[in-house]
């Protein structure tokens, strides 16, 4: 038993000496296949993808991309034209949040234009969903 507290103190040393994992960017090598990282280097979510971070969405909303205690928080209430948009709102529509002439879809992963409201009319919400009024 005289070896004990050498193996301990050995892997408590080879533990500390371990890098601590890279910051989550765009790009960047990463270990555990999951969404709910935040970029370091921009306001937007990556997923863990084949050892890579990938871009999930973008988080342009004032509260941008956040930790919380499992994930992470993506606030997209900002997205505009031509920014990525998460696989699981394909297809769905919204009103661009600059100015509101525009109804958006999201295509592809990316946020397009599907009509432009004639002024005075924005984009709204009716009975029949997003529409202008």
């Amino acid at each position: 038993m005289r070896w004990f507290p050498l193996v301990f103190v050995f892997l408590l040393a080879s533990f500390a000496a371990c890098p601590p994992p890279p910051d989550p960017t765009l790009g960047a090598t990463c270990a555990t296949e999951t969404i709910g990282r935040c970029d370091v280097s921009a306001p937007r979510l990556l997923q863990c993808t084949n050892g890579k971070f990938t871009l999930y969405a973008d988080c342009k909303g004032p509260n941008g991309c956040s930790v919380n205690e499992e994930t992470a928080d993506c606030d997209t209430t900002g997205n505009s034209v031509g920014d990525h948009c998460a696989p699981t709102s394909e297809g769905k529509v919204r009103c661009d949040p600059d100015g509101g002439l525009n109804i958006l879809r999201c295509v592809s992963g990316q946020l397009d234009v599907i009509f432009t409201c004639m002024p005075p009319s924005i984009c709204g919400i009716s009975d029949t969903g997003l529409t202008c009024i």
